[in-house]
């Protein structure tokens, strides 16, 4: 068995990273021109680990040469930019509807008796309270996080 000149690949590695940062084609017979040791692209196409650094070099180069090129890669990061942008906006819309849910459930507590009778109603729904306590869903050492609420004005005059 023979050993092998440069093991480690560590030549290949600093070969390829400067074929990638000059953007020249990344090939077999390339690294061989600027290998020390090893003058024949046969050396890297029939080494396993060798021609599986050059095929991952070369898909990276493809890869940035499709970005720079606007060919998918840039129009679709701002695809997704603006399918999150969107995403943020139907948040937004739903925490603002749960702040004004929350806010009428509350309302309605204090116009049919108070805390007094929001007791009685839980005292009904106690298992699901425990359970979700068991399930660790409700998490005690983290405090409940306030939202700043927006008062609304009711037609009649009143604050909601």
């Amino acid at each position: 068995m023979r050993l092998l000149l440069d093991p480690k690949n560590e030549e290949l590695a600093d070969i390829l990273n400067t074929l990638l940062t000059d953007n020249i084609d990344i090939t077999a017979r390339e690294v061989a021109r600027r290998h020390s040791t090893l003058k024949n692209p046969s050396a890297f196409t029939r080494n396993e680990a060798r021609s599986a650094l050059i095929a991952a070099a070369q898909a990276q180069q493809q890869g940035v040469r499709k970005i720079v090129a606007g060919g998918g890669g840039a129009g679709s990061l701002q695809d997704q930019a603006a399918g999150y942008r969107q995403d943020i906006k139907r948040l937004e819309a739903q925490l603002t509807h749960m702040v004004a849910a929350h806010a009428g459930l509350i309302r309605a507590v204090q116009m049919a008796g108070g805390g007094p009778a929001l007791e009685r109603f839980w005292r009904d729904y106690k298992a699901v309270g425990d359970a979700v306590h068991s399930l660790s869903a409700a998490n005690a050492e983290r405090p409940v996080t306030h939202l700043p609420l927006r008062v609304v004005k009711m037609s009649d005059g009143t604050a909601d």
